[in-house]
């Protein structure tokens, strides 16, 4: 449970519409804050559970709003739907890393860049639909998950490749070179990952609580834009500098920024009908069956 270190919910206030009375431990200032827009700003992460009840109790008895609640408050199909998303982004950002080892040429549209490009944006959508729904401090859980199983996936593959072959086996060289080139790219891609990962979700947050969890695509496109260009920058120049040329980096950079842009504004429809399927499948009260 959170120890209110920074703000503590004091009560409610009604006159035209409820806001929430917020005081600021370290000087105690008390502030009026309207419920979507504290349930939008990171005060919540620092309210305790039973404060984090109240206010939701109070924001979906007012309105019809569909957005994060406290964790021990969600029923199984939520905690379903967040399983899925996490197991999708660590199997992605596994796929990733060993394609990550092969720089694939498309000479149609010059362009130079792993084959794990293609799949590599698609975390940054399911890291959006985490920060819609779960919030920026799940988001982050899940990012944190996805790169220890990524690490685990790793140090397993070369705990196997140190073991003794069978004498004469003509894939224990290429194995072992296989495995040594994915622990090569292992530095790279982390680095990029979780920098790249955690400021899609800061940004992503943010803009949320700037806009008042308004224009959606906004905060989608602008985060997602942001933490790709930073993301392709770090893991080319980490993984293929002084292996390749910086003429072939520079133009993976930019092949990986173009994809990902693509992504980045394909990916809001998704977004857009995730919403609209946890606000009729997901965020409901789970209903009692008539025996």
């Amino acid at each position: 449970m959170n120890q209110n270190k920074k703000f503590k919910l004091i009560g409610f206030n009604r006159s035209d519409t409820i806001t929430a009375n917020i005081m600021v431990i370290s000087t105690g200032k008390h502030l009026n804050i309207g419920l979507p827009e504290l349930e939008s700003s990171n005060i919540t992460d620092d309210l305790n559970r039973n404060e984090l009840k109240a206010l939701y109790r109070r924001l979906y008895s007012e309105t019809d709003t569909i957005t994060s609640y406290e964790l021990a408050d969600r029923h199984e199909r939520s905690w379903y739907a967040y399983l899925i998303i996490s197991i999708l982004l660590a199997v992605i950002y596994i796929l990733c890393t060993v394609c990550g080892i092969k720089p694939a040429h498309f000479p149609t549209f010059n362009l130079v860049t792993p084959p794990g490009i293609f799949f590599y944006p698609i975390s940054f959508i399911l890291v959006d639909i985490l920060n819609e729904f779960y919030g920026l401090k799940m988001a982050r859980r899940t990012i944190f998950f996805s790169f220890i199983s990524n690490m685990v996936f790793v140090t397993g593959l070369w705990f196997t490749s140190i073991l003794p072959s069978v004498p004469g086996w003509e894939l224990d060289q290429p194995f072992k070179t296989f495995v040594n080139s994915i622990i090569s790219v292992l530095l790279a891609s982390s680095v990029s990952y979780l920098v790249s990962e955690n400021i899609n979700s800061f940004l992503l947050c943010k803009i949320k609580e700037l806009t008042n969890s308004r224009y959606l695509f906004i905060r989608v496109i602008t985060s997602t834009a942001i933490a790709s260009v930073l993301d392709s920058i770090i893991f080319c120049m980490l993984a293929f500098y002084n292996v390749l040329s910086m003429e072939i980096i520079k133009t993976m950079i930019i092949s990986q920024t173009i994809i990902k842009l693509f992504y980045a504004v394909i990916g809001v429809g998704p977004i857009y009908a995730t919403r609209e399927l946890f606000r009729r499948y997901i965020n409901i009260e789970n209903k009692k069956e008539c025996l």
